[in-house]
């Protein structure tokens, strides 16, 4: 694995709380990756004809046992078009065939969803390669219905105790995940990769590789098929303004973004959880008109299934 330790960082105007808001959104998980059932390498999200993106991400896989059919008829009616559905190994392969096999005939796309903040640690890392493993045995395993449509990785280091005491070395370490990830992917396979990425990332500067210097934002963005922003805000014109700056780079590097949304009780301003799902509605319903000059903005998203299901009228 390569290794990107040229960096250094650059003051945030948004000084300890940008850090702050996403700790308090944060849940850990664990990442995969899945096989395009729409079509082969790249961008598939941007293909002619294909609806704006509606995503959620589903941390409790075990309800596509017996409530798959309800989860279902429930992603259906809130217009979802898009689940990122967390693997647990353990869990019976056979239980996210069948779930898959259903939401692809009713044009739900389902992307394997995994990752841990620690995944960037040495002695976790093997982790990632494990899981990558996994999703292509599983693929290669089952019908083309039946497949994942793609990886959702959610590695958040920002979290853990490295950070506060050494976060130059270990936005390295999130670097060589990242570009691992990426690569060990790509090495034999056409597979889609994401990942959930912070809007405050572009306050770090690091090495592009290349003897210049770019953004964090951007290193992660142009190593991505798509990244879904965490612009966890709850008025039109925060969140784009949050995430003006990913789009430029995501619209240069040709890569997709889904701009998301929260709905957790995280006790931190910027959650829907107090506003209640006609007010997420009206705003996710704006953000198209807004954004939409972007030719990388391909839709939104929802963190996360079961807080949607609770919030407020």
């Amino acid at each position: 694995m390569t290794k990107h330790r040229w960096f250094t960082k650059q003051a945030s105007p948004f000084g300890s709380r940008c850090v702050k808001v996403v700790l308090g959104c944060f849940i850990a998980g664990q990442a995969l990756t899945g096989f395009s059932l729409f079509g082969g390498a790249g961008n598939y999200a941007s293909a002619a004809g294909e609806p704006p993106v509606k995503s959620t991400w589903l941390w409790n896989p075990y309800i596509i046992d017996k409530e798959a059919d309800s989860t279902l008829q429930q992603l259906a009616d809130k217009q979802v078009n898009r689940v990122y559905i967390f693997i647990d190994l353990s869990y019976p392969a056979n239980y996210y065939s069948q779930f898959i096999r259903k939401a692809h005939a009713m044009g739900i796309q389902v992307e394997a969803l995994g990752g841990a903040p620690n995944w960037v640690l040495p002695e976790y890392n093997k982790k990632l390669y494990v899981f990558i493993d996994w999703v292509k045995r599983y693929n290669n395993a089952v019908q083309p219905e039946e497949r994942f449509s793609g990886i959702h990785l959610d590695v958040e280091p920002y979290v853990l105790p490295e950070w506060g005491q050494d976060s130059d070395t270990t936005i390295g370490l999130w670097m060589d995940t990242v570009s691992g990830f990426q690569e060990e992917v790509k090495s034999d396979s056409s597979l889609q990769v994401g990942m959930d990425m912070p809007v405050w990332l572009e306050y770090f500067q690091v090495g592009d590789g290349q003897g210049g210097r770019t953004t964090l934002s951007d290193w992660f963005i142009r190593r991505m098929d798509e990244v879904t922003l965490m612009a966890y805000r709850d008025q039109t014109d925060d969140i784009t303004d949050s995430v003006k700056t990913e789009l430029d780079e995501a619209d240069r590097a040709g890569a997709s973004a889904i701009v998301a949304v929260d709905t957790v009780d995280s006790g931190e301003e910027g959650s829907f959880y107090g506003e209640g799902e006609a007010w997420m509605e009206q705003v996710l319903g704006e953000l198209p008109a807004v954004l939409g000059s972007h030719p990388s903005f391909k839709g939104t998203g929802v963190h996360e299934w079961e807080s949607w299901l609770k919030l407020k009228p």
